[in-house]
């Protein structure tokens, strides 16, 4: 699918998709109880989709009634839920965080489990599992480090020393399975990735009664914990509401206000709000939620290793500054959908931006964009960050644009509600 998109002037409010991350570890830790777990609010985008077949195959029972899920939890084996065996095949899809998360889940079972994704998951590296299970007493067998796995279980707890993981998804999930094992589980982890998104994790683990501790040097979770009934509602997503509001800070004069968003349960990508304030953008808490006014843009350096999802549509920002624009963490941005360091280059040098990547950092030149035919490189942020170019820039022809139904399947009728040229 490609679409284009014209020079936009936005105005109005609009409410934000609920957070695919919360909602995906709401499904992890239901599977895991056997008392009863209502999610309202509930989104539908692929992954979350995906997450739900996965708790669906591992023996949950799940009652759906508009965006309101009533799930009995699986494990292991719970009879008030489903006392079938659980399928062998699990789906991840192209989740990541399925992936990591519910691999060592999955290993909770005595039966064999294989895990299989498809597209760009493919790509994506498992090596830490294949590192760390072992040690807990679960065989695993990968292709060439990646899907799909083949576990061997059941996870019995115990300790892992790691000098580094590349991804706080394994974290999560490593986490998560723990509080159902025997021993529990101590991560020694000399450094930890995008903790944010371990402190979004343990926020959740709260509500379900489940206890997790930061450590020094690591994590550490209690075996044989009880999980607790739960009603909640998911929160909505500050990675999605971060294409909106900087494209209201480059298009909406008048303002656009963005509902929806909390911050009961931490999300990493937050952090927007600093780098908005950084650049100068006018922008008010209200009532009803956030509203963003179109502002110079102040040239920025901002650190985002810790919210690698926000790196695109800051490198969009940055390209409207009043001077070179750096932001670090590039490090970070190899095993995504994309390999978005080299995929921002490559676009953004279609419509004429120069972009320089020196060691962590991508520096990045503002100028007037050309219009072009750009690729969204199967990368539902790349995705939306080329759209907000568009609308606050020149005419793009985005192709691949289908993928934003991976986190916000709604995205382009959203845009063209604000009054954004969209065919």
């Amino acid at each position: 699918m490609k679409v284009t998109v014209y020079p936009s002037l936005l105005s109005g409010e609009t409410e934000v998709p609920r957070s695919k991350s919360i909602a995906q570890r709401l499904l992890a830790f239901a599977l895991l109880s056997p008392k009863e777990t209502v999610i309202r609010k509930f989104p539908n985008s692929a992954d979350c989709q995906f997450a739900l077949d996965i708790i669906r195959a591992l023996g949950a029972v799940v009652k759906e009634n508009g965006d309101v899920l009533d799930i009995r939890g699986g494990f292991p084996n719970n009879f008030q839920a489903d006392i079938r065996q659980p399928r062998n095949v699990i789906f991840c899809g192209e989740s990541g965080l399925a992936a990591r998360m519910f691999m060592p889940i999955a290993s909770l079972w005595h039966e064999e489990m294989v895990l299989e994704g498809t597209g760009t998951l493919l790509k994506r590296s498992m090596r830490t599992m294949e590192e760390w299970l072992p040690h807990l007493g679960v065989k695993v067998v990968l292709k060439d480090h990646k899907l799909p796995a083949r576990l061997m279980g059941p996870m019995h707890g115990g300790k892992v020393h790691a000098e580094e993981v590349h991804s706080s998804q394994f974290i999560t999930g490593i986490l998560i399975a723990g509080a159902a094992t025997k021993k529990g589980i101590e991560l020694e982890i000399g450094n930890v990735p995008s903790w944010p998104y371990v402190q979004t994790t343990m926020s959740v683990a709260g509500l379900f009664g489940i206890e997790m501790s930061r450590i020094e040097g690591g994590y550490q979770v209690e075996g044989g914990q009880k999980f607790t009934s739960t009603e909640v509602t998911v929160d909505g997503d500050w990675s999605g509401a971060a294409f909106i509001m900087v494209a209201a800070a480059l298009c909406a004069e008048e303002g656009v206000l963005v509902k929806g968003l909390q911050q009961e349960i931490p999300q990493a990508d937050q952090a927007i709000l600093e780098v908005l304030t950084m650049a100068r953008v006018k922008w008010d808490r209200t009532e009803d939620g956030y509203k963003i006014f179109a502002s110079r843009i102040k040239a920025f350096e901002f650190d985002a290793t810790h919210c690698p999802d926000l790196f695109p549509i800051l490198s969009v920002l940055a390209v409207m500054g009043d001077g070179p624009s750096v932001i670090k963490g590039v490090h970070r941005l190899t095993d995504k959908e994309s390999n978005r360091g080299k995929a921002i280059q490559h676009e953004w040098a279609k419509m004429g931006i120069n972009t320089v990547i020196r060691g962590d950092e991508l520096k990045i030149y503002p100028k007037a964009i050309q219009p072009a035919h750009v690729h969204a490189h199967d990368d539902h942020r790349m995705a939306m960050s080329l759209t907000v170019m568009a609308m606050a820039g020149a005419t793009l022809t985005i192709h691949g644009a289908e993928c934003v139904s991976k986190s916000f399947p709604n995205f382009y009728e959203t845009m063209k509600s604000l009054g954004a040229r969209i065919e």
